[in-house]
């Protein structure tokens, strides 16, 4: 028997995952209500909804969300010494995540309840799948932002799991489908991190196969990366080669980028180790009279405001929750867990690459969340159950392919 309420917590993750995106799905949808768009109503409502379930089971939390209090204490603290009401909405952001998977750790993950999951994740993967590619045939915009690609980047990673795990071929069109998905959008970290998930991904043990995957998308990127449209996107002057894909040539178009970063780095100077405080980054931008909001640099934007202290315990909760997850790996011996557990050691190295020209930790309803549930899944079911578990990675195909 499968549980209910494992399955009702997932039901709000899909719905927050999808929500901001409601006014492209349902034409008559409005974009913001009373004031605040629907990916700031998508944050609060996941936020609320998994705090409620920490607060009600907080004994029964299995991911060591431990690694995360620096984080958290730290950029609360802030907060009390400034106190606007810009600085409380990023403070919460950044705690979106980690208060998710912790809240996705209390449930428990019974085999029943992983084959109904899955059919969750399809249904989810096969609307955010169709949507993208519709968006790409002009027929909506959900596919056309890095936001998007960030999902799927996990859920490539759950897909090349299943593949292989269990050699499924399908899953290697339906990644494929993925991979062509940023390509033709032109999103270039996109493309680079979707690469890197199919070159690093931990269930490919084989160094051959690393090696040869390696080899064909080098070969892919190189005919990617001298297309006329990537030319045009990347370079101001319509052409470059590898040797000018550098961000001290002027001629590469980062989008406005490396200015906001280089005044960033600045103003760094005056507040090196604490930050300028919370949300201080929309101040310097509103400033230099930029109209973004953003850095688009997770990096440089926790620095502006935390300083070296507060991005340092942001990266050790990162550090520290790969290592334990890493280490829980050798433990695991059912495939379920197997297949998850790979793919969420996988995804930290999509966050690196997001981070460092996005917004992926303010991304949370379509990118932390999602991959904080499967650290979450792993936990629960090593700690909860351990003696219910299947104990073979060769069970029958249908039992967990992912769609």
């Amino acid at each position: 028997m499968y549980d209910k309420s494992t399955i009702g917590y997932y039901k709000w993750i899909f719905f927050t995952a999808l929500l901001p995106y409601a006014d492209r799905f349902v034409p008559i949808f409005p974009d913001d209500i009373w004031g605040f768009n629907l990916s700031g109503f998508a944050w609060i409502i996941i936020l609320l909804v998994s705090l409620l379930r920490i607060f009600i089971h907080f004994h029964a939390i299995t991911m060591p969300g431990w690694v995360w209090l620096p984080w958290i204490v730290y950029i609360s603290i802030q907060w009390l010494q400034d106190q606007t009401f810009l600085g409380l909405q990023s403070t919460l952001q950044y705690m979106v995540f980690p208060v998710v998977g912790m809240a996705a750790s209390t449930y428990t993950y019974s085999d029943e309840t992983m084959v109904r999951l899955r059919r969750w994740f399809g249904w989810y993967t096969a609307v955010v799948l169709g949507s993208m590619l519709l968006a790409l045939a002009n027929f909506g915009d959900f596919g056309k932002g890095v936001g998007s690609v960030m999902t799927l980047a996990v859920l490539g990673a759950i897909l090349l799991s299943d593949y292989w795990l269990y050699n499924d071929r399908r899953m290697l069109f339906y990644f494929s489908l993925m991979v062509a998905i940023p390509i033709i959008a032109l999103i270039r970290m996109g493309i680079a991190m979707i690469f890197a998930v199919a070159i690093f991904h931990f269930a490919n043990r084989s160094v051959t196969g690393k090696v040869i995957i390696g080899v064909i998308i080098c070969c892919v990127g190189m005919a990617v990366f001298y297309s006329p449209g990537f030319q045009r996107k990347t370079f101001y002057s319509g052409q470059g080669d590898l040797a000018s894909f550098t961000l001290k040539n002027d001629d590469l178009n980062t989008s406005g980028r490396t200015r906001m970063w280089s005044l960033a780095e600045r103003d760094m100077k005056d507040h090196p180790w604490f930050g300028a405080g919370s949300r201080a980054d929309l101040r310097m931008l509103i400033r230099y009279k930029y109209k973004l909001k953003e850095l688009h640099n997770d990096f440089i934007a926790v620095r502006y405001n935390s300083g070296w202290i507060g991005l340092g315990c942001l990266l050790f909760g990162f550090v520290a929750q790969f290592w334990l997850l890493y280490r829980l790996k050798s433990s695991i011996e059912d495939a379920y867990t197997a297949l998850i557990c790979y793919a969420a050691l996988t995804i930290f190295i999509a966050w690196l690459g997001f981070m460092y020209t996005d917004n992926a930790l303010k991304y949370s309803p379509f990118f932390g969340n999602l991959h904080f549930c499967l650290i979450a899944i792993v936990y629960s079911r090593m700690k909860k159950h351990p003696n219910e578990l299947t104990k073979s990675v060769d069970n029958d195909l249908d039992s967990y392919s992912l769609i």
